[in-house]
């Protein structure tokens, strides 16, 4: 929103536990960094974040629509996720400068199924009726977005050749830098 000059990095979600952490260290680093700072990310209007992307090399997207409540049915989440994500790299790819995506996901993408292995790798993924009949709605409604919109960028991403890092966190715990999280 109105910065001249190159960025180095575009983060989303700089007002969740991740995000905040992540803006905190690369500063320290010295990176330039922009963000697009609301007080609630609009996912649902993800071509909102081109200008935040317009110059920089790689996009962090830590962003995610969570719902602590259980007010939201499953696939109305999973949809606000995915169309969010996908978004989000549709602004990496028009901007023409950005270089690499780095996604971040969830354990709970891929670990929530019958299968009883010591070692995972991309092919595994949470199964979706699996997590319905075994774990609470909320629980389930968060595994299957993150499992549904890792599985999209990843294709989307393939399928017009952006560099897309996932990451994906077991357990996000530590002191908040935040005074007041959403939530």
């Amino acid at each position: 929103m109105g910065y001249t000059g190159d960025w180095e990095e575009s983060v989303t979600g700089v007002i969740g536990y991740i995000g905040s952490w992540l803006i905190k260290v690369l500063l320290q680093q010295g990176y330039s960094v922009h963000t697009t700072v609301r007080p609630d990310p609009d996912l649902s209007s993800p071509e909102s974040f081109n200008a935040s992307m317009e110059g920089c090399r790689r996009v962090l997207h830590v962003s995610a629509p969570m719902d602590y409540q259980d007010n939201e049915p499953e696939a109305v989440l999973t949809q606000r996720s995915v169309d969010g994500a996908l978004g989000i790299l549709k602004s990496c790819l028009r901007s023409k400068t950005v270089k690499r995506m780095v996604h971040t996901s969830s354990i709970s993408a891929m670990c929530f199924n019958k299968e009883n292995v010591e070692m995972m790798d991309e092919s595994y993924w949470t199964d979706a009726d699996y997590v319905r009949s075994e774990l609470n709605s909320y629980v389930s409604s968060y595994a299957i977005s993150k499992t549904e919109t890792e599985k999209a960028v990843s294709e989307v991403a393939t399928e017009h050749g952006l560099d897309l890092v996932t990451i994906i966190p077991p357990i996000v715990v530590g002191p908040f830098i935040c005074p007041k999280m959403h939530g």
